[in-house]
């Protein structure tokens, strides 16, 4: 097949269906461990000590073990590095430098009048705290390089486009605008305009010849977070029954570019972009208990109810084709869409040895029911996503994150510390990334997520009225990429492996008054 120089490119803008599907909202419900470094250097395993300021947000009952009020503040650094291996080539990505403040968290000890005067029984405090934690840092940037493949984004699109006709997606200057059609996918209709398809005899098939392969890349560049600001309230009962609650309000803000190419074996070539952005809030409130039946004993249980998110996506497509003739639409702003996320509730069991005043061990699970992911309107109507809610179960796991930590004193003011945590695949192996057929999605590309480790260490110097903690992680993350879904292709695309590790220092100051 000859080919010259050609370029289409389109920016579009309708009412179509754009909502996220059931793997893309994975991002959103699966947070970091983060926190204070000698909670990070614990491996955040702190559900039944408490006594700390990110542990309140496992466990609101840990705010009634603290004596004396406290401010703390964190800082964060952050060093990454992403490998890939995509058809027997492999690649490597280093992220930018970054760096913030990851918590915040000011905590009031009020004695109560019985502590204050000896006794021993009933409410001995009531605590109260106001905490800033980042629950999630978005911050990546990935470049996946591949060799050869007999399957291509165009055989895809061929094959998605099935039951449309050339009258769907064809224009009409002042008759008809296909974009506008809600039946009509805009990732079909930019393949038509540039002529990435052809209809025969009613059937849509690639602009490929037989036997063409296509050499494709993937890059990605995402930022953003989930933050979370937190109000509670925590009781000691006679120093052996605690009591929390928090309640928390959270923001999210996220944004992507993403560029999808092929060279294509005969000559030229696709780039698809496409460029994302979701911003809103949710609420949830948490309850936690913690149970100390002796002095070098404790078990802790929290409840966090589902997090529901008022959610806003922008979303602008861009396609450019390179092949035997020219074809120019006009560009036209991005689409947007308003729905709501309900996260799963989250179950916190924990335990802790207190070995005298030498040493800590403490263990932790945290469990999700992922499953119970719901997409809705802003009604809270669930119906409007159905096919999207019923896939939650046959895409996602429920999902467990487990930790565990130690902590030994080497003199009274000197600690060392270490830990680690473990969280399994949130995702199926099997798990596909279906389109909706009147989408204005054309980011077909899905990750699956195979688990996540965390391996932690740090230190910590503790004066009477002031302290200074820091932590290292190693924080790694192994997923299997898809540009697009192949199932039901003749050639079926190989996933790409890639491994995603994050390096953090992190430095908290705190004082006690």
């Amino acid at each position: 097949m000859k080919r010259i120089g050609f370029a289409f490119t389109v920016l579009l803008n309708c009412t179509l269906m754009m909502a996220q599907t059931e793997l893309d909202v994975l991002k959103y419900i699966q947070t970091d461990l983060n926190g204070t470094a000698r909670y990070m250097g614990m491996g955040g395993a702190f559900g039944a000590l408490g006594g700390d300021a990110s542990s309140i947000k496992d466990n609101p009952a840990g705010l009634g073990i603290y004596r004396r009020s406290e401010l703390v503040g964190t800082y964060d650094a952050m060093m990454q590095s992403t490998t890939s291996k995509w058809n027997s080539v492999s690649s490597v990505t280093e992220a930018p430098y970054k760096s913030a403040f990851s918590n915040f968290s000011f905590v009031v000890a009020s004695p109560t009048w019985k502590s204050e005067n000896g006794s021993s029984d009933g409410l001995l405090s009531s605590n109260w705290s106001f905490g800033y934690n980042r629950l999630k840092n978005f911050n990546r940037s990935l470049n996946i390089k591949s060799g050869g493949s007999g399957s291509s984004m165009s055989d895809y699109i061929a094959y998605f486009s099935e039951g449309l006709t050339t009258a769907d997606l064809k224009y009409q200057s002042g008759v008809y605008e296909p974009f506008d059609n809600k039946n009509v996918p805009w990732i079909s209709v930019l393949a038509f305009e540039g002529k990435l398809m052809k209809n025969n005899l009613g059937s849509w098939s690639s602009l490929l010849d037989p036997n063409e392969s296509v050499t494709p890349s993937y890059k990605i560049t995402e930022s953003g977070h989930i933050n979370e600001y937190s109000l509670g309230w925590a009781g000691n009962f006679s120093n052996v029954f605690y009591l929390g609650t928090t309640l928390n309000l959270r923001k999210i803000n996220y944004s992507a570019s993403i560029n999808y190419a092929e060279n294509f074996g005969n000559g030229g070539n696709l780039s698809l972009n496409n460029a994302i952005t979701t911003v809103g809030s949710g609420a949830n409130l948490s309850i936690g208990t913690i149970i100390r039946p002796t002095d070098y004993l404790r078990f802790g249980l929290a409840l966090q109810t589902p997090t529901v998110y008022d959610l806003s996506d922008t979303y602008n497509p861009a396609l450019v084709v390179v092949t035997d003739s020219i074809f120019t639409s006009n560009p036209a702003n991005g689409a947007t869409n308003d729905f709501q996320l309900q996260e799963p509730l989250k179950v916190n069991l924990s335990v802790a040895l207190i070995l005298g005043k030498k040493a800590i061990l403490s263990a932790e699970y945290e469990y999700k029911n992922y499953t119970g992911t719901r997409l809705m309107d802003l009604n809270g109507d669930v119906n409007v996503y159905s096919a999207e809610n019923d896939a939650m179960a046959a895409v996602l796991n429920n999902n467990g994150l487990l930790k565990v930590g130690a902590e030994f004193k080497l003199t009274n003011s000197f600690s060392i510390r270490g830990g680690y945590a473990n969280s399994k695949a949130a995702s199926k192996s099997t798990a596909e990334k279906f389109m909706p057929d009147n989408t204005v999605r054309t980011d077909t590309e899905y990750f699956l997520h195979n688990s996540t480790n965390y391996f932690t260490a740090g230190f910590g110097y503790r004066e009477s009225n002031w302290f200074v903690d820091v932590a290292f992680v190693d924080k790694v993350v192994d997923q299997s990429f898809y540009p697009y879904n192949s199932n039901k292709l003749a050639v079926a695309v190989q996933p790409a492996s890639v491994i995603t590790t994050n390096n953090n220092v992190l430095v908290s100051l705190g004082f006690k008054f």
